[in-house]
């Protein structure tokens, strides 16, 4: 079966501020939206995975409209003016040293994006941010690639009373006007055309120790945002279930997709689901077996294409699956239930 590549989504919530901004600067947003094709909900937030191309290229056009390629920066600020990653900002400022907030700040990113990969590396003397997607996106909207980097520069920057400074940041774009205002913005070189996104910093500062540092309070807040916005429904599992269809649809399986729909971290999950006698494993093989038989029953799709669209590994895996659960094979199954409708 051919791997399916799935395109890099974000949180509806990604483009915060930016309707403001637009209107601000000059601009309509209803017109933005027009000329883009983009949904509402992407301006105006919304829970859903959103594909972040949608995004990039939104504020591509935004940038270009109103001739500002400084567009992310603004957006920068105008995010930290109406509080945007407050939570986050808090919960690093609690931590002990600067290690662990990078840290932290990497598995949030991790757990609100699918598609895109955040890695943390350190050699001697530099460490690396590093966001990756495909290439081509990437470099296809440098506007998304600022806004990212501006964004976690600037929440450093608070963290650490304004002692954090980068020592270098790399674009996988070219440079159209961008570098007089990005090295401004950043304090350092900026090379474009690079092998990846990315912004160094010096090893020694990991153990840069934060001023406000309170172990007990990193813990509190490391919970408060696992659970922020969410409450202890009844209808816990039935939510996990109804959200793990979903990501299905778009070719996840695994936990740490569903943690970035709710949002809670995986072992919250996993905690919740074990206090109502299940678990994730569980839940999902009901999820995908719904889906299944409703699939068999109403469609005409391949098998192939129903192990695929269920995230099972092959055909072969999907069967052996569906004949453990039924005592039939699905080609049984579908034959025997399309004959009593």
């Amino acid at each position: 079966m051919q791997e399916t590549v799935l395109s890099a989504s974000v949180l509806g919530t990604y483009l915060a501020g930016t309707a403001e901004l637009y209107e601000e600067l000059g601009g309509n947003a209803s017109q933005l939206l027009a000329e883009t094709g983009c949904p509402g909900s992407i301006l105006y937030g919304t829970t859903e995975l959103i594909p972040y191309s949608y995004c990039a290229c939104l504020l591509e056009v935004a940038a270009r409209r109103l001739d500002r390629p400084d567009f992310a920066l603004l957006l920068t600020q105008k995010r930290k003016e109406i509080g945007y990653n407050r939570e986050t900002i808090l919960y690093g400022r609690a931590a002990k040293t600067f290690k662990q907030t990078i840290e932290g700040v990497r598995n949030h990113v991790r757990a609100r994006a699918i598609g895109m990969q955040y890695s943390l590396e350190t050699w001697s003397d530099v460490t690396s941010f590093t966001r990756t997607l495909d290439t081509q996106e990437s470099a296809r909207y440098p506007q998304g690639s600022i806004l990212f980097f501006a964004s976690l520069h600037a929440m450093l920057k608070i963290v650490t009373d304004n002692k954090w400074q980068p020592s270098s940041v790399t674009f996988t774009f070219k440079d159209s006007g961008y570098e007089a205002s990005l090295k401004k913005y950043f304090g350092c070189p900026i090379q474009f055309n690079g092998e990846q996104d990315a912004i160094f910093f010096p090893s020694q500062f990991l153990d840069h120790k934060l001023p406000a540092r309170d172990d007990n309070a990193h813990e509190l807040m490391s919970e408060y945002l696992t659970s922020l916005h969410l409450d202890d429904k009844p209808s816990f599992q039935e939510t996990v279930k109804l959200t793990i269809q979903k990501n299905l649809a778009l070719g996840r399986s695994d936990i740490g997709a569903l943690a970035l729909r709710l949002p809670y971290k995986t072992r919250t999950i996993q905690r919740k689901l074990k206090e109502v006698g299940t678990s994730y494993s569980e839940v999902l093989n009901e999820s995908r077996y719904e889906i299944a038989e409703n699939l068999l029953i109403n469609s005409d799709n391949p098998l192939t294409y129903i192990a695929q669209y269920l995230c099972f590994q092959d055909l072969s895996a999907f069967s052996k699956a569906f004949k453990n659960k039924y005592g039939v094979s699905a080609s049984e199954w579908k034959v025997a239930h399309k004959q009593c409708r």
